[in-house]
């Protein structure tokens, strides 16, 4: 199969942003062969050596292995690769000077146009980030814990029950032990989590910094405490589809 992928654009996004930048970097590119090559006397002698030349100031991009390897991730640190391994990281880039003065050099964007749109990105991140972590705190706080919390009752009654009929209930009983402890773990969480939106630091790059190095590890943690939960809690009781629905029956 092909040894080049270029898959980074969201669902959400249009694709010409990606082709706007891959196009001017061919641009470029071919524009430095052709001035090359059109000042040549011999081009059938020129082009080899051009072609030679650039595989060979270039090879350090080509890999042949697993791409998807840890090692591979470790070789391209050693070549030099860059490695932008979020949005954050890769969004102030934009106005990168090498960048802003090919986007520039081509008449593609302004250098105004080049840091609006910059700026557009990052604050729709933080945007986005934000609306997304606020409504995971209102489904913990009003719907996922008022959930479990009720299941857990139910376990426990019935547990009180099955004791005063001599009746075995370690499944109750386990089950409403781990429940309330990974309830407690979720409020926890989700406290922290209320704390830390109401934190967000005033700036646009800031905010974008704060948002992926403190918000997402938040939602991260509190998605372990809910994801088990789910595992314990009886699917009508759940407040929303489980895996299982959503993977066979929608």
């Amino acid at each position: 199969g092909n040894k080049f992928e270029f898959r980074m654009l969201g669902a959400s996004q249009s694709i010409s942003g990606p082709n706007i930048a891959l196009n001017t970097i061919m641009a470029e590119e071919l524009k430095q062969f052709a001035d090359e090559l059109e000042a040549s006397r011999d081009f059938q002698a020129d082009l080899p050596k051009l072609i030679r030349r650039v595989f060979t100031e270039h090879q350090r991009i080509i890999f042949n292995g697993n791409g998807y390897d840890e090692a591979w991730l470790e070789e391209a640190g050693k070549r030099g690769l860059s490695n932008l391994t979020s949005t954050a990281d890769a969004l102030p880039m934009y106005t990168a000077p090498k960048n802003v003065d090919l986007f520039v050099k081509h008449g593609i964007y302004t250098k105004e146009e080049i840091e609006a749109r910059a700026e557009i990105h990052i604050e729709n991140y933080t945007t986005v980030l934000t609306i997304e972590a606020k409504t995971m705190a209102d489904m913990i706080r009003h719907q996922i814990l008022p959930a479990v919390s009720d299941y857990a009752d139910q376990l426990c009654q019935r547990a009180y029950h099955k004791d005063a009929m001599g009746v075995p209930h370690q499944y109750e009983t386990s089950t409403a032990m781990q429940i309330g402890t990974l309830t407690d773990a979720l409020q926890a969480d989700c406290a922290k989590l209320e704390a830390d939106l109401a934190a967000i630091p005033v700036g646009s790059i800031k905010a974008m910094n704060y948002c992926h190095e403190v918000l997402i590890p938040d939602m991260a943690e509190a998605r372990k405490a809910a994801d088990q939960l789910e595992t314990l809690t009886a699917s009508k009781s759940w407040p929303f589809p489980v895996y299982s629905d959503l993977l066979f029956y929608v």
